[in-house]
């Protein structure tokens, strides 16, 4: 038999009257007979005060009231609702795990009244926009299935215990919102606080049939809560998306029998009446954060539960009922579908649907191409001004493109495999459609440019880029057709129209720039190379004004990384030595001869356009010898699929100006279009795959073993050799044998490229020089002091054989590669002297508090103060439990600067184009 408390008095017990006086008693013998005797016990609410005289208990209008009304000893507030039947131990339950975890907010297991086996709720998880989601059946029963002490993204109302420091700091629940809404409210600013907010299933709590406030009510709490707690960046895209996911609800709901059109209305107009208050409570809110968005979506789930929910309803009211036959529109339906543009555009479309199917499970780890990182938050705080986790990390620039695919992860949901999909797929759609519209600058018909397109985003010149793992510019051509048409587009006669023309020059070429800075360049060149072309043309000269404005409003919003990047060693990184296919050269050439020779004289200037654009590309993809890396053979390549682009389609084209044509020209022209059509049909090499032309996967597969060797993969480096080719990104090398470090499991897209070698790259070169001069027996322990756990040979180097030796390192069986597990606990990238290896999260580390905790990244001080500055690692305060890099703050205001003037071009574009 347990027995009770010997400190009643760190303790409230708060009862909430809501369903009159009768269901408050056993309410409160419940409470009398806890093991863990209560300091003392309040009812809180306007009505309930009748109720507490009678029963000679204290009493409070609100909670507010409440707060400054309880007694300096006590430590914890319990909230239960009127109606609820806490079980003996349930609140020494919720005490005991709360302080053993260090919780701020607990909450307890919800069961059935009428049936205690029935469970009700064990936690909340929500999506992004506070949409909760229970993840149980309805009709689900107790069998200790869940009964573990876990964070999750939000509590029921029905019993919570709060610290009272906390819950004076956060000045209580809501009172305007609905119970559950006010629930999720409290949790999510309690963990934007830096607390804690768990769920105890040893806490059972019996509670009666819930009863929901109205769905608008609930609705309208939801949105309030994220105005209150979420970041701006994070608002700029969860509201209007929130007010989208509510429209397409209320549009189709009715289809599955439900009617959200006035719950949504009555939401969204509570809010608007309600925004001044919620705009102060922000700012409290705001006020005393201490944790940023990121830590709150690592307890939400990924997507809508709106959406969940809507489609499986439908799902339901589809197999109930079949719709009826509907003929209505059939005929210019099919009108329509028999114009060959539409079957064209609707084929190219599925095209792009098999051509990037594999990617909506991620990118592939292979050449440039790696994972998104897990939070699409995290990624843009370390473009903008953060710490660049490549290698051992440095305070080196990262790419923009990192801070691209960051926000437009955060719009999915924060998913990454979402993100992935998504954006090669728009890529290319847009691709394939920009091209079209840009070869409608000179009435070339929608079939020859959709073909075109095709040429575009899957042909030579694209399949080498994807190829070479270079996802930014994979997706970065799919906008070199948008900024040239929208400069080449005819010259408009209103200054108004003129001014929105050059704003969204200005946007689009900033969105270009900030996919792939080198592919900038290709648009503004391309359009004076046509104005040189045509000289006495007055509109291509206009254009080349457009363009040039928009590129340099492009070069405004690359800061950060134009501030800061090196460009020497940026136009040197890699080699630029491309070799195409000698059959698909051909077929260029020869395509390019019969533009030249046979076009009718209305396309031959554009065709020679494109032809030297093309033929300029090839130059600048093969200037390896003139120093010329990588970025300087993207960009050339983006060139030469943007000439190809252009010539397939004026060649195309030209077959149906038969009239246009001379006698030699009808049979040339066939030939050419022949050629061009070689180059098309040798998109479907990306169909197999279906990666968009991206690498194959094998680095994956080839480290999964990692993630069941040790407690947290995340906490632990993985050397690899092999030939350049085999390894993730860039690579070093070390007599004659390339080399990389990576994080385990699997490199995120942010170590693509390695920084400037630093301090602790040299003294692994150093160690690795040891190692394949014979120097001793005991190298796993050398490579433990950089966190390295496992050594993976992707093929055989001057250094396999060294490995065999060492006396440390474990050969590990059964794998698909040479693997060496190094035997040795320092093999961890963060640790205290005594304790748990700490987790990395984000670009930090997270562990349990310690004085101090030694961290194997390059040393700077952007993580704080160095305890030992004589060496390459850091030793670091570790009593918060956790260690981060302070964010550049120039870098992140550059950052911000650059995303709200893209917007405000965008925003003022748009409104230009609706006024004109």
């Amino acid at each position: 038999m347990s027995s009770r408390s010997s400190s009643p008095s760190s303790i409230a017990v708060v009862a909430i009257l809501t369903d009159g006086d009768a269901s408050i008693d056993h309410t409160l013998e419940a409470v009398a007979a806890q093991t863990y005797t209560a300091g003392e016990v309040r009812l809180v609410g306007g009505d309930a005060k009748p109720v507490a005289d009678a029963l000679d208990v204290g009493w409070d209008p609100d909670l507010r009231a409440m707060i400054g009304q309880l007694e300096p000893t006590v430590m914890h507030v319990w909230l239960l609702r009127a109606g609820s039947v806490p079980r003996p131990d349930a609140l020494h339950a919720l005490i005991s795990e709360a302080d053993r975890v260090g919780a701020g907010v607990a909450g307890s297991k919800l069961l059935d009244l009428d049936n205690a086996d029935r469970l009700i709720s064990v936690g909340l998880a929500t999506d992004v926009f506070d949409v909760p989601y229970l993840g149980i059946d309805e009709d689900e029963l107790d069998a200790g299935q869940y009964d573990v002490v876990r964070d999750v993204a939000a509590l029921e109302a029905d019993s919570l215990l709060i610290r009272r420091d906390l819950f004076k700091g956060l000045g209580g629940p809501d009172a305007a919102l609905a119970p559950q809404a006010s629930a999720i409210d409290l949790s999510q600013r309690a963990r934007a606080f830096g607390a804690r907010v768990v769920v105890v299933p040893s806490s059972e709590v019996a509670v009666p049939p819930q009863r929901r406030a109205p769905e608008w009510r609930e609705e309208a709490g939801r949105i309030r809560a994220m105005l209150k707690v979420y970041t701006p960046i994070t608002l700029l895209w969860t509201i209007p998306v929130r007010f989208l996911i509510g429209l397409v609800e209320a549009l189709l709901a009715p289809l599955a029998g439900r009617w959200t059109l006035f719950v949504w209305l009555r939401a969204w107009l509570w809010n608007l009446i309600k925004l001044p208050s919620t705009l102060a409570a922000r700012g409290t809110a705001r006020g005393a954060s201490v944790a940023g968005d990121a830590e709150l979506f690592r307890y939400q789930l990924r997507g809508s539960a709106t959406l969940r929910r809507l489609w499986g309803e439908l799902v339901d009211a589809a197999r109930a009922r079949f719709p009826s036959e509907e003929r209505g529109g059939v005929a210019s339906l099919a009108q329509e579908v028999r114009r060959p543009a539409f079957g064209v555009g609707l084929a190219a479309f599925v095209f792009s649907l098999i051509a990037t199917r594999s990617l909506w499970s991620g990118f592939p780890a292979g050449a440039m191409s790696l994972p998104l990182p897990e939070s699409g938050g995290d990624a843009i705080a370390a473009y903008a001004g953060g710490w660049n986790p490549a290698g051992f990390g440095s305070s080196q620039q990262l790419p923009p493109f990192l801070g691209f695919s960051g926000l437009w992860q955060r719009i999915w949901f924060d998913d990454p495999t979402l993100a992935a999909g998504s954006m090669v797929l728009l890529a290319f759609v847009m691709g394939i459609w920009g091209t079209a519209r840009l070869l409608r600058t000179w009435s070339i018909d929608s079939v020859p440019g959709i073909l075109a397109g095709l040429a575009f985003m899957a042909g030579p010149a694209a399949r080498t880029i994807a190829g070479t793992g270079d996802v930014a510019n994979l997706v970065a051509i799919a906008g070199l057709p948008w900024v040239a048409r929208i400069a080449l587009a005819p010259w408009p006669p209103s200054w108004l129209a003129r001014i929105g023309r050059v704003l969204a020059a200005g946007w689009v070429s900033g969105l270009l720039a900030n996919i792939s800075p080198e592919m900038l360049l290709l648009p503004a060149g391309a359009i004076v190379l046509l104005a040189v072309l045509d000289p006495r043309r007055i509109g291509s000269w206009q254009a080349v004004a457009t363009s040039v404005v928009g590129a340099g409003i492009g070069v405004l919003m690359l800061r950060p990384w134009i501030n800061r990047v090196d460009f020497t060693d940026y136009i040197r990184a890699g080699e630029a030595f491309w070799e195409p296919g000698v059959v698909l050269a051909v077929a260029a050439l020869v395509a390019v001869g019969a533009v030249l020779v046979a076009t009718p004289g209305s396309l031959w200037r554009v065709g020679l356009w494109g032809g030297l654009i093309g033929a300029t590309g090839f130059a600048l993809a093969r200037t390896a010898s003139e120093g010329g890396g990588r970025h300087l053979e993207a960009l050339g390549l983006g060139a030469v699929a943007m000439g190809t682009a252009i010539v397939a389609g004026v060649l195309f084209d030209s077959l149906r100006r038969v009239n246009e044509n001379a006698a030699l020209s009808r049979v040339i022209v066939p030939v050419g279009a022949g050629a061009a059509a070689l180059i098309v049909l040798s998109s479907v090499l990306v169909l197999g795959p279906g990666r968009a032309g991206l690498p194959a996967d094998d680095l994956s597969s080839a480290l999964r073993f990692t993630g069941a060797s040790i407690d947290d993969e995340s906490a632990a480096r993985v050397l690899l050799i092999g030939p350049a080719d085999s390894l993730p990104g860039t690579s070093r090398t070390v007599m004659g044998a390339n080399y990389r470090v990576i994080s385990a499991p699997s490199p995120r897209l942010w170590e693509a490229e390695l920084p400037t070698p630093g301090p602790a790259d040299d003294a692994l070169r150093a160690v690795l020089e040891d190692i394949v001069g014979g120097g001793g027996f005991r190298a796993g322990q050398q490579l433990a002091e950089f966190g390295i756990r496992w050594v993976v040979e992707m093929d055989s180097t001057p250094l396999s054989s060294r490995f065999e030796r060492q006396l440390d390192l474990i050969p590990l069986d059964g794998l698909r590669r040479t693997v060496f597990l190094v035997d040795s606990p320092d093999a961890v990238r963060a640790a205290p002297s005594e304790g748990a290896p700490w987790a990395q999260q984000g670009t930090g580390f997270v562990g349990d508090p310690a004085d101090e905790v030694l961290v194997k990244d390059q040393a700077d001080a952007g993580w704080g103060e160095d305890a030992d500055p004589d060496d390459w690692a850091m030793t670091l305060d570790g009593r918060s439990g956790e260690v981060g890099f302070a964010q550049d703050e120039s870098a992140a205001n550059a950052a911000a600067q650059s995303l709200w003037l893209g917007l405000a071009l965008a925003v003022g574009s748009i409104l230009v184009r609706r006024r004109r």
